[in-house]
């Protein structure tokens, strides 16, 4: 029965077997099982376990319904090879209908102990997915062999612990996880690790156009009453609430380097491009960090911005047709002293990626930008920004609004080429366009325009400091009143 009811496509292979008739068990020990294409001979899955234990079999159902029904199945130290490469999707000219074979598998309870899952590439056959160890419980499964669909497989409840899980899916660099556990209730990750596999100056030698260098670290990630949906055409997954506590964002980039001009979608379109149909409610960041370093001249280094203590809240992920407004809220300081807050809400179904952004700083010493400013402008600040605040509509081309700032004995000293030494002339000229507090007006603010175009092969956040940009240009250099 067993060489003759499972599909051809799979090699079954066994060292010795315990059979039980009365009781229906079956206990095959040192167990090879090979899947190769329908319509080739190469096999592209490898599974060997130590032993493997099928429990009340249904003998009727197997025998006249194509249907094989087991109480438990329960798997010993299973080693798992994928040759993703290797496979195939068979024509569907060649899939019969009436194939013999087990049509339906279901399956009371699953139970893998100590397993081991590999994914190769195809290079040199190195791995490209490791899931060194792994424990896991699924109830009332139910898997549709002849369906044609991508995931025909449906589920009551799952249990699952896994540790160090690595991805090493591209040429610089590799994600890493030391710890997942998961159910309906929760998913918890425990050190989400992002690493780059070459140093920043390393990496830029083996670049033709730019690429950010990223390092990541979440100690912590919960999503709660996480679940994921197989039994659709599309993946679906969702959570009502999540948490990413004390994220590390370190981004570094070489702007010597060719310029990448591929088009950068934003984010509403990202999402709402996804493969798989997602809905996360409610999903908070908790004390994160955020750095961002440029390297415009090869004498000097690379101007740096941060961020810390860094609070979000991102209200309705989701890329389903009838999905909420997008929203999220932070609130962060910047250069470790500022407070900054930004508010940014889109709709993922808007094809012009319309969104508004505001948002507002306070109590900035300009001299602490001056670690970016010298590097990247050729500039030093003085003064400070007590208030500023900025509001403005925008899509995938051009954005609108409007800034407000009050401010002290705000100016700018422009350096000469190469040098610390100030260039008086030019800082001179600078600072006759540039009002030097906003104490004019009868309510200490000054006002300002926002006016900007896209550019598409940039990212969403340098749109943002444009922007930005813009309002601080027009809000120094303008008559300062409100239109």
């Amino acid at each position: 029965m067993i060489v003759e009811k499972i599909p051809q496509n799979y090699s079954l292979k066994y060292s010795d077997i315990d059979i039980n008739i009365v009781l229906g068990n079956i206990a095959l020990n040192n167990t090879s099982l090979k899947i190769k294409n329908k319509d080739t001979t190469q096999y592209h899955t490898d599974l060997k376990t130590e032993s493997l234990e099928l429990n009340g079999i249904g003998y009727w159902d197997l025998l006249f319904n194509e249907i094989l029904t087991i109480k438990s199945l329960e798997l010993k130290n299973p080693k798992l090879l994928y040759y993703p490469y290797k496979k195939s999707v068979s024509k569907e000219t060649d899939v019969k209908s009436n194939d013999d074979g087990i049509k339906t598998l279901n399956i009371k309870k699953i139970a893998i102990t100590n397993g081991s899952v590999a994914v190769m590439r195809k290079s040199a056959d190195s791995i490209k997915m490791a899931l060194s160890s792994y424990n896991l419980t699924i109830l009332d499964s139910s898997l549709d062999l002849k369906s044609k669909e991508k995931m025909p497989v449906t589920y009551n409840s799952y249990e699952l612990d896994a540790q160090e899980i690595v991805l090493d899916n591209n040429a610089f660099d590799k994600l890493k996880i030391d710890s997942v556990s998961a159910n309906k209730e929760e998913l918890k990750i425990t050190n989400f690790q992002i690493i780059p596999k070459y140093g920043k100056k390393e990496l830029s030698a083996h670049l033709k156009k730019e690429r950010d260098y990223i390092k990541l670290n979440i100690p912590q990630i919960i999503l709660k009453e996480f679940d994921f949906n197989l039994d659709k055409p599309r993946l679906a997954i969702t959570a009502t609430s999540g948490e990413i506590v004390k994220p590390n964002l370190e981004i570094y980039r070489d702007k010597l380097i060719a310029d990448d001009l591929t088009i950068k979608p934003l984010y509403s379109k990202s999402l709402r491009n996804l493969s798989f149909d997602l809905k996360i409610d409610e999903l908070k960041i908790k004390n994160g960090y955020i750095s961002y370093a440029e390297l415009v001249d090869p004498n000097k280094k690379a101007g740096k911005l941060f961020f810390d203590e860094v609070d979000a809240t991102i209200y309705e992920i989701s890329n389903l047709k009838k999905a909420k407004k997008t929203e999220i809220k932070v609130i962060s300081k910047l250069m470790g002293e500022a407070p900054l807050t930004l508010n940014w809400t889109f709709d993922v179904n808007n094809s012009a990626d319309e969104f508004t952004v505001n948002g507002s700083v306070s109590n900035l010493n300009a001299p602490v930008l001056n670690p970016f400013f010298q590097p990247n402008l050729n500039a030093l600040a003085e003064g400070t920004l007590q208030q500023m605040y900025f509001n403005f509509y925008a899509n995938n081309t051009v954005s609108k609004g409007e800034m407000k700032m009050k401010y002290d004995d705000f100016n700018f000293k422009i350096l000469r080429k190469n040098s610390n030494k100030i260039n008086k002339v030019l800082t001179t000229i600078g600072n006759i366009f540039i009002r030097k507090d906003s104490k004019e007006d009868p309510k200490d603010f000054r006002y300002g325009d926002i006016e900007a175009e896209r550019d598409a092969t940039k990212s969403f956040f340098n749109y943002l400091w444009i922007n930005v940009k813009s309002g601080v240009v027009s809000t120094l250099t303008g008559n300062g009143k409100k239109e």
